[in-house]
């Protein structure tokens, strides 16, 4: 092997170490390089509020008062329609013609057993 001999042992362990104080040089200058925030100061937290309190900045002058537009009159007031009665539903729209035949078959019931108005079972299907 290459580092077989103590020479290169010790190379090895001399980069090792560089790129380890090389790491904690460049930790050490991001860390100085982060900004304080008021409150990491000398200052607590208390002092910086009671400085902010105390030192509010400018007052600003409010700007104009808007006038209000014209009042709109109410319109007409409108009758509700016809109330509507029900009556008779259709009982064979649409939706109810989905293109199957109308004397079956249809699937046998969860339970067993064929509906009433289908009920001869046949091949596991339920016919007229």
């Amino acid at each position: 092997m290459w580092y077989g001999s103590s020479v290169s042992k010790a190379v090895v362990l001399v980069l090792v170490l560089l790129a380890l104080m090389g790491g904690a040089l460049a930790l050490r200058v991001a860390w100085e390089a982060i900004p304080k925030a008021e409150a990491q100061d000398e200052q607590s937290a208390s002092e910086a509020l009671d400085s902010r309190l105390q030192e509010p900045g400018p007052i600003r002058e409010p700007g104009p008062i808007q006038e209000p537009g014209p009042i709109q009159e109410p319109g007409p007031i409108q009758e509700p329609g016809p109330i509507q009665e029900p009556g008779p539903q259709q009982q064979a729209g649409q939706l109810m013609k989905a293109g199957s035949p109308a004397d079956g078959p249809v699937p046998v019931m969860p339970g067993g057993g064929c509906p009433t108005k289908f009920p001869t079972e046949r091949d596991g299907a339920c016919y007229r």
